[in-house]
């Protein structure tokens, strides 16, 4: 005889608007087999006397963004065993505190990572392969007769030289994307030891090399108070001529006025898809510059790749069930570390 499974009562305390973002038809039908799911009624305040009342017989939360913070809640929910947050940064939604009371945290980081290295790896072919500045000079000559292609001998991506600043889920993702093409990269970081280079294929340099010899450099820094402006005006003049910048991390880990002074120079180009603050002010020269593509921190999970995000929520939750391995969980040590 089949054994029937347990099904915990399970709150989705997720906006209305982005439910249909998150999960598809399919994840709801999963989620419903999986467990007694209710939907929280006010997942934004919890202030309702239904919310409070499904809180509290709540084994398992699962949150999205703008999903109200549950820390102050945890007195009142006495049978939580565990948050599942749908999105990448959980620190919106539930504290430290609930480690202390036994709750177990999980969240889509990795799976969030996937489209932000997609985008990385894409921008970093085409800048190697001077796509940018192709266009702009094809435009700029496009009444003249002139041998195009001859003006540009030192772009390609066979034996670009690649700088990676940061070792994170992204850039490790990045990084076993780029070992499949003919390309020298340099990685800074504080967590990375020679052995581990080795491990990755990559050599292990200062930011100081990577500004200096790179031809493309894509940063990948966490946005803590210690990186804040962590590269400046001196880092970004030591730039090689035509060398591409890119970041997909966050606009206030380059001091951004510095930035835009050495683009104006058009000396070097950038692809920025973070700034500071985080939309770009209506007159920054980051939306005319030439040198610049400036894109709307379009890197992360949009569209139909919150989908991922949604089904990566739903399998934590299976796993959890089943007692295997959760593959978002977030430890107590891993906590502090994450954005």
């Amino acid at each position: 005889m089949r054994p029937v499974m347990r099904r915990p009562c399970v709150v989705l305390s997720v906006l209305d608007r982005y439910k249909s973002m998150f999960f598809t038809a399919e994840a709801m039908e999963r989620l419903d087999e999986l467990a007694d799911l209710q939907i929280d009624p006010d997942p934004q305040t919890h202030a309702s006397v239904q919310s409070r009342h499904m809180l509290k017989d709540a084994e398992v939360v699962i949150t999205a963004w703008e999903t109200g913070e549950l820390t102050d809640l945890l007195d009142h929910m006495s049978r939580l065993q565990m948050v599942i947050h749908s999105g990448g940064s959980v620190k919106d939604v539930i504290g430290m505190q609930a480690y202390e009371r036994g709750v177990r945290i999980s969240s889509q980081t990795q799976l969030n990572a996937e489209p932000v290295a997609e985008y990385s790896l894409a921008m970093i072919i085409l800048a190697a392969k001077g796509i940018f500045a192709s266009r702009r000079r094809y435009l700029e000559n496009r009444a003249k007769e002139e041998t195009f292609w001859g003006n540009f001998p030192d772009v390609g991506l066979y034996g670009a030289r690649i700088g990676i600043i940061g070792l994170s889920r992204i850039s490790r993702r990045v990084i076993d994307m780029l070992n499949a093409f003919h390309v020298d990269i340099k990685v800074s970081s504080h967590h990375l030891n020679e052995a581990q280079a080795r491990e990755l294929g990559v050599t292990a340099a200062s930011i100081e090399n990577i500004m200096r010899t790179c031809d493309v450099i894509s940063l990948h820094t966490a946005s803590t108070p210690q990186t804040y402006h962590m590269l400046g005006a001196e880092d970004f003049a030591k730039m090689k001529d035509g060398a591409t910048f890119i970041n997909t991390a966050r606009g206030a880990i380059c001091d951004q006025d510095a930035l835009i002074a050495e683009l104006q120079r058009d000396r070097i180009n950038a692809i920025i898809d973070v700034t500071d603050p985080e939309v770009n002010v209506p007159d920054s020269p980051l939306w005319n510059l030439p040198n610049v593509v400036l894109t709307p921190h379009a890197a992360g999970s949009m569209g139909k790749e919150l989908h991922r995000l949604g089904d990566g929520a739903v399998d934590d939750l299976a796993h959890y069930i089943a007692g295997s391995k959760v593959a978002g969980e977030i430890l107590v040590d891993q906590y502090a570390g994450r954005a």
